[in-house]
């Protein structure tokens, strides 16, 4: 049979296919099929842990932001009771600084009714010192018989000696 074909169809060769066409029902149905399964079901995780990944990724992304808007808030109330603070120390200086000078205030006017009534005392003490001294003069006058003169330098010496400790 020499017909020029290089194929000869015998009944080993028919065996032969049937045997080839078994074998890839078999590989497909039982390695092919399952380990296409299998890398279907590594993909599947792989892509639900890289969805994880982006879903965290913009949870982390949206917490920052949460926490940046928080710190803003806080610099801002922390900024505000900063300066309450200032005022309320400028306040209580103001107040504290009216205080004293109230309290400078009222002791300066209470020296100085100190120092009117010690005065009129002294005063009062001066005009009885001088009365006294004057009824002394006038008795020592009246003792002594001196004539107009005399009398006249006895007083003047009297009243320069009270001037003097004056």
């Amino acid at each position: 049979m020499s017909s020029g074909v290089f194929v000869n169809f015998n009944g080993t060769s028919i065996l032969q296919l049937m045997s080839f066409f078994l074998l890839m029902y078999l590989l497909i149905k039982y390695l092919y099929k399952p380990f296409l399964a299998l890398l279907d079901k590594r993909r599947q995780d792989i892509k639900a842990e890289y969805d994880k990944a982006e879903a965290s990724k913009k949870e982390a992304e949206e917490m920052k932001k949460k926490m940046e808007a928080e710190m803003k808030k806080l610099n801002e109330k922390i900024s505000a009771m900063y300066e309450e603070a200032k005022e309320r120390v400028k306040k209580y200086e103001e107040n504290e600084k009216k205080r004293v000078q109230s309290e400078i205030a009222n002791m300066l006017e209470k020296g100085r009714r100190e120092i009117q009534e010690e005065q009129a005392k002294a005063e009062e003490a001066l005009r009885t010192k001088v009365v006294t001294l004057a009824i002394a003069l006038a008795s020592k006058v009246i003792q002594k018989d001196l004539d107009d003169k005399a009398k006249r330098e006895f007083l003047m010496n009297q009243l320069s000696k009270f001037g003097d400790k004056k």
